[in-house]
């Protein structure tokens, strides 16, 4: 059984504390237009350049991947997760 307390450690350790601010590089990328128009427009509303809200939607986007490796790790090893080990985890997340 996943035990709350357990993988909430677990997932500390596989996401990490929120990167410190670190070196920037300019990059060229081609981009969807309709992507580019609605991370702008969410840009122009949080009051953040694009460049900053492109860089978290990615470290995002790898936090979520490290998330599912983890699941899909535990998983083949313990078995699928329950939606009773599930609800306990989201009610520790949730205090």
């Amino acid at each position: 059984m996943l035990k709350a307390t357990r993988s909430s450690r677990a997932l500390r350790s596989v996401l990490g504390p929120p990167a410190p601010r670190s070196r920037t590089k300019k990059v060229s990328l081609t981009v969807d237009e309709g992507v580019l128009s609605a991370m702008e427009r969410e840009a122009k509303k949080a009051k953040r350049t694009l460049s900053a809200e492109v860089t978290e939607a990615l470290a995002r986007e790898l936090r979520r991947r490290r998330l599912q490796e983890l699941v899909a790790s535990y998983e083949q090893e313990k078995g699928a997760i329950t939606a009773k080990e599930l609800a306990a985890i989201q009610a520790e997340w949730l205090e």
